[in-house]
């Protein structure tokens, strides 16, 4: 059961009431990160939202570090669910289809990264263990398989190339406070523009 009492005492719960409350850590989560960032989105902030004591959000995650793995994970799952149902049954799609979706995705709660600070990412490397957002090979591991998913690659694109020019796109974001603020949202879609041109190469930038 939900507490409405003292702070740090941990609650006993039943197994219905486990997963409703694991899930609302995890939609509170995602709403927190972008709200005040990773740094400043403390437990007792995380436990506040979906009415529990303190002390009981270590029956469901062990510290902060393994629940932002834990919405990462989910963020993965919910982003594969909303791929697959742009195949629509297909195998693959062409290259604009894929931009489109990825630019849909740029703009859903499922983009964590979105609104992340230079703090907050310094915040992720120093803290979390499975640094696949860091790791060169894991992001390229990522973008084949989404090529993979585009029947008209261009032969000879390289995948390195479209992995930076995709952090290109959060490199943009992350350091919105030094950009021109009015521009961000066009240099993203013209940014989407030239990938799409790249990988297929078809088409112009404007």
């Amino acid at each position: 059961m939900v507490t409405g009492g003292v702070a740090d005492v941990p609650t006993a719960f039943t197994g219905e009431e486990m997963d409703r409350i694991r899930s609302g850590l995890i939609q509170a989560g995602i709403r927190l990160s972008k709200e005040l960032g990773l740094q400043k989105m403390s437990v007792e902030k995380l436990t506040e939202a979906v009415g529990i004591a303190k002390g009981s959000f270590y029956l469901f995650f062990g510290s902060k570090e393994d629940f932002i793995l834990a919405i990462a994970e989910y963020a993965s799952s919910e982003t594969q669910k909303m791929l697959l149902s742009r195949l629509n049954g297909r195998r693959r799609m062409s290259a604009r289809e894929f931009m489109e979706f990825f630019g849909e995705y740029l703009h859903s709660d499922l983009d964590l990264m979105n609104g992340l600070t230079v703090n907050d990412f310094f915040w992720l490397k120093k803290h979390i263990k499975k640094q696949a957002l860091f790791d060169p090979d894991a992001q390229i591991k990522t973008a084949e398989l989404w090529l993979s998913l585009i029947d008209d690659v261009r032969p000879g694109a390289d995948t390195g190339t479209f992995v930076n020019l995709i952090k290109a796109i959060y490199a943009i974001r992350e350091h919105g406070d030094t950009m021109v603020k009015g521009s961000i949202e066009s240099s993203v879609q013209v940014l989407l523009r030239t990938i799409e041109i790249y990988i297929s190469g078809k088409g112009d930038i404007v």
